[in-house]
């Protein structure tokens, strides 16, 4: 029997003083109900500012869309703000036909450029 592994994962830390969680590989269903409470748990604890990463995100269809709004809706109700890095053209273009993307703040990276500020 062989060895199944997880087309994706979340890996969580803490940058330029916002809680980041950034996905990787193939956001679907199984994504969806696998991280989906690891990240509404993650939405719930920040008081902050919260960061999605998309940029290592190579698949993204309807159930990742809906773990999106998911988190976002828990981020509101927690009082955390926010924002999306955005993920390569597949998941740019999964979004804007979703209609979703005005349910965002978009990033186009992450930690913004920020004038005047001290590299760690």
């Amino acid at each position: 029997m062989g060895v199944y592994e997880l087309a994706f994962t979340m890996r969580e830390r803490v940058a330029g003083g916002a809680v980041v969680m950034e996905l990787v590989g193939e956001i679907d269903i199984l994504a969806e109900q696998t991280l989906g409470p690891r990240m509404e748990g993650v939405a719930s604890r920040c008081r902050g500012e919260l960061v999605l990463d998309l940029r290592a995100v190579t698949f993204l269809d309807a159930s990742g869309v809906r773990l999106l709004l998911r988190v976002r809706a828990r981020a509101a109700r927690c009082g955390a703000r926010l924002r999306v890095v955005r993920g390569g053209a597949m998941v740019s273009k999964v979004v804007r036909i979703a209609g979703v993307e005005a349910a965002f703040v978009w990033l186009e990276e992450f930690p913004p450029t920020v004038v005047g500020s001290v590299p760690a």
